[in-house]
């Protein structure tokens, strides 16, 4: 059986949100928490890769913080740090600013990577796509929530020490399963898993869509 290692994106300035974001609460739960909760249902461990510097403020979900080898190189740099840190091959990957992705969600990104190379599954050295990631209903890329494999480190070390810090532009050197939103089915209405949370009307969006999240999505 194919083991995963959970790993949660933080380590944003939330510039634009003008508080940390992970720490913003949706239904009485810190989103970083309903994470850490939502990744635990598929992987064997979850880390947090928190940018910089170890966040005092995460302690409370005792999980390992992983800082960045490239500092202040934006989420690039934290899933590079992450998975050079993984001791599983393949890993699932949740930003803190999508407060809705769920393990449901991301067990069907699994299905359909697993569908399209069966033998993936029974780790074939270097065959099938190392990374699987969601494309929203609206055709936007969606490269923080999915699955990623370590065979993509050398693809993000070479971005990184060459100063190219944009997920899209490193995943163009990849062998990517683009993977529709709308072939997912949640089995009740719920807040699409790619919403995406930057700015506080986002966050407040976030909060009326509440109704709809009634908890797995």
């Amino acid at each position: 059986m194919t083991q995963y290692t959970g790993i949660i994106l933080t380590g944003g300035a939330s510039r634009r949100m003008g508080s940390d974001k992970a720490l913003l609460t949706l239904a009485g739960e810190p989103v970083i928490a309903r994470l850490a909760d939502e990744l635990a249902k598929l992987a064997e461990s979850t880390v947090i890769a928190c940018g910089p510097r170890e966040r005092r403020e995460y302690d409370f979900l005792q999980l390992p913080q992983i800082t960045d080898h490239y500092q202040g190189c934006g989420p690039l740099a934290g899933l590079h740090a992450a998975l050079s840190h993984s001791s599983t091959e393949w890993n699932l990957v949740a930003a803190c600013d999508l407060p809705f992705a769920s393990a449901l969600f991301l067990q069907y990104i699994l299905s359909c990577h697993a569908a399209a190379y069966p033998e993936t599954v029974s780790h074939r050295a270097g065959f099938g796509a190392s990374a699987a990631v969601p494309v929203s209903a609206s055709g936007r890329t969606q490269p923080l929530l999915g699955l990623y494999h370590k065979r993509t480190l050398p693809a993000l070390e070479a971005a990184l020490s060459g100063g190219r810090f944009k997920v899209m532009e490193c995943l163009e050197k990849l062998d990517v399963l683009y993977v529709p939103e709308s072939g997912f089915t949640p089995s009740q209405p719920a807040p699409s898993p790619l919403y995406n949370m930057n700015t506080t009307d986002d966050y407040l969006a976030a909060v009326k869509l509440l109704p709809q999240f009634k908890g797995p999505c």
